[in-house]
């Protein structure tokens, strides 16, 4: 006779179970709690999108990746200015601000390289070739309107090491019929992914249900303020008069209405009774911050700045949870704008310039500012260390200059002065006799 299998604590029902409370076992209604992938339509996102909340949460991690934006490294002078005009006149910022907040939204977006080198879209883009003013535009597109060719893909040494990665795109023309092959190094991607080879999707399918509850508490709130005050009239036989004549019945109370909306007065038989029935709302603002948190937690958005309102509590100010979040912002600008934009900076110059610009790089501006007391006292350190560093021959006048400028401690310090500044060094190191 086979004996029956004794349930195993640690690998049936989990780490811990009691048989007699049915805690970890099949009994458990909690046990049978499981997680349902939800894939939400563009459509309903669209639609979750005109919510100001989640709108809030898609827009404003975007802006406030680019709010402080960034100075350039290896490239200086006219280059450096040339550089910057060419980002003004190809609308830089507006494209990348579009380029987050549509990937935010829907997982993913392309930008179209709107190049004349005398290829078809279908061929591939070969930028070491393109010629001086040969880029004319930017393109966002939606993903809607652009479709993977899944017949082909790269291998991942082409594609940094992502996996099934199409060499073309269709593009769906503006009558729906016709389509426009792309090839994939005409295109740089948004996508919204935290983790390598991750499906991209939408930020608000990580919050939606939280959006959900704190959308149906804030809409019941507000449908319980018309059902704070009830009056309550008490009628003899009602239920009998309702039989024999309700139509009369409805009309009576409705005349009672009337009067009592006129002139303030009730007026009633003599047998009926009145009643008036009040709602405490003293939980629901408790109820609804609650739900607000939770949101803003979904979103890792602090609740100071989600909601715009000052932080609770004795002595709070929320510069804790402001600075994090500012830190999470600055590791989202290095891990995924910067190589988006180092993308666009390299079509930017090789259309500007007519070659590329080897040590060219971005440096973002920090988006936490000090206030005036702790700024002066690091400005202070910061003077003293480099006077040190210039005694000890480390640094040089040019140098310190150039990180002034960089910090933006003066404003009237720029190219010129630094340049005046590396003469005089130039010219004192050569009246320096060698020994």
């Amino acid at each position: 006779m086979a004996k029956s299998k004794k349930p195993d604590a640690i690998g049936d029902a989990g780490a811990y179970t009691n048989f007699v409370s049915n805690i970890g076992t099949g009994r458990d209604k909690a046990s049978h709690g499981h997680f349902v992938r939800r894939d939400i339509p563009d459509d309903q996102l669209e639609a979750v999108y005109q919510h100001w909340l989640a709108k809030r949460i898609v827009n404003r991690p975007a802006s406030d990746m680019l709010r402080a934006g960034w100075y350039y490294e290896g490239i200086q002078d006219s280059d450096l200015s040339k550089l910057e005009e060419a980002c003004k006149h190809y609308h830089l910022n507006h494209v990348l601000m579009s380029g987050l907040i549509l990937s935010r939204l829907y997982g993913e977006v392309y930008v179209l390289l709107g190049t004349a080198d005398g290829k078809a879209l279908d061929e591939p883009l070969e930028l070491d070739k393109l010629g001086q003013g040969r880029l004319e535009f930017f393109t966002v597109i939606k993903k809607k309107y652009l479709k993977a060719d899944k017949n082909t893909y790269m291998p991942p040494s082409a594609c940094c090491g992502l996996l099934k990665q199409p060499e073309f795109y269709d593009l769906q023309m503006n009558d729906g019929k016709g389509r426009q092959r792309i090839h994939y190094s005409r295109l740089i991607p948004f996508r919204y992914a935290d983790v390598v080879n991750e499906e991209p999707q939408s930020i608000l399918q990580e919050v939606y249900e939280d959006l959900l509850d704190h959308a149906s508490v804030k809409k019941g709130s507000a449908s319980l303020v018309h059902e704070s005050k009830i009056d309550v009239i008490r009628t003899p036989d009602l239920v009998a008069k309702i039989k024999d004549d309700m139509k009369a019945v409805v009309e009576r109370f409705m005349s009672v209405g009337l009067l009592k909306g006129l002139n303030g007065l009730l007026v009633l038989d003599k047998d009926e009774e009145y009643d008036s029935k009040t709602y405490n709302f003293a939980g629901l603002p408790d109820l609804m911050r609650e739900y607000s948190i939770q949101a803003a937690g979904a979103a890792e958005i602090p609740y100071t700045i989600l909601f715009g309102q000052a932080p609770a509590g004795l002595n709070a100010t929320g510069e804790h949870d402001t600075r994090n979040y500012y830190d999470s912002i600055a590791t989202k600008q290095v891990w995924q704008l910067k190589p988006i934009l180092m993308r666009f900076l390299a079509v930017i110059c090789q259309s500007t310039f007519g070659r590329q610009i080897p040590k060219l790089d971005i440096v973002f501006n920090p988006l936490w500012q000090l206030d005036a007391k702790v700024r002066a006292e690091v400005e202070k350190a910061n003077s003293e260390r480099d006077a040190k560093y210039l005694e000890m021959a480390i640094v040089t006048e040019p140098q310190i200059a150039r990180q002034l400028q960089i910090d933006g401690v003066y404003s009237v310090i720029d190219e010129q002065h630094i340049k005046e500044l590396e003469m005089m060094v130039k010219l004192h190191d050569d009246d320096i006799p060698i020994t």
